[in-house]
């Protein structure tokens, strides 16, 4: 249930990866278990990008499988009065549309992937989950929402990862798709989120359609079988494409 007067957030939990990473999954089976509340609105996926006015959704720079190749999508950290002032802003915004009790609010949107640096600077006291998943699977998944080629859709993922490998530091935790396929409740009990808010007493079911997880990416994947992609930053998560 969202709650009905204002909640004094303290800490925040940014959920960071492409379109078609898992990242609404993610979010789901974080919120089971963690002591976090969420966004749950009628836009996309519940994302807060959708809810403020603060900063660009991706959809105004080509949404999935383009908006990373605008230099508007990767700010510049703000100064301290900016900061101050886009941190009440996106509050104000977000408030109406927050779900739970619990002080540390876990958000979800594509672009957090580009603008960590940002997001810190906004939000001090912050972790950020970097989802990945192989390109391939992002980019086969994403082509028909972006028309573009498979090669534009790799090369967009090397670029807003590479922005996130920049920005990363001890408040940043990897999770990646295929490993948390495995062993879901496994992977987020580990992940090391622990460290940063306490899990919850009982709990929580997830939505029904993430009930059962199958990893597709075999699928997506044969679509690119004579293609060569070389390196890129997909070597620092470990995929070899």
């Amino acid at each position: 249930m969202c709650v009905e007067s204002e909640l004094n957030i303290d800490k925040f939990i940014f959920v960071c990866g492409l379109h078609r990473s898992g990242t609404t999954i993610i979010e789901n089976y974080i919120h089971s278990v963690f002591d976090v509340s969420v966004l749950r609105a009628d836009v996309p996926e519940n994302e807060g990008q959708h809810l403020q006015d603060v900063y660009p959704p991706a959809k105004k720079f080509g949404g999935p499988g383009k908006f990373a190749f605008a230099q508007q999508m990767h700010p510049k950290e703000p100064t301290d009065s900016e900061a101050s002032k886009c941190k009440n802003r996106l509050l104000e915004c977000w408030m109406p549309h927050i779900c739970g009790n619990e002080t540390t609010l876990c958000e979800k949107s594509p672009p957090n992937l580009t603008k960590i640096k940002w997001l810190r600077k906004v939000f001090p006291n912050s972790m950020f989950i970097i989802v990945t998943r192989d390109p391939r699977a992002v980019a086969s998944a994403t082509i028909k929402w972006s028309k573009t080629s498979l090669e534009s859709l790799v090369f967009h993922w090397h670029v807003a990862h590479s922005s996130a490998i920049e920005s990363m530091s001890h408040d940043c935790v990897i999770i990646r798709y295929e490993d948390f396929c495995l062993n879901p409740f496994e992977v987020i009990e580990n992940s090391g989120i622990c460290s940063f808010v306490n899990k919850r007493k009982n709990t929580l079911d997830v939505d029904e359609r993430f009930g059962i997880i199958i990893n597709n990416n075999e699928y997506y994947i044969s679509e690119h079988e004579s293609m060569y992609y070389g390196c890129g930053a997909w070597d620092h998560f470990g995929y070899v494409l």
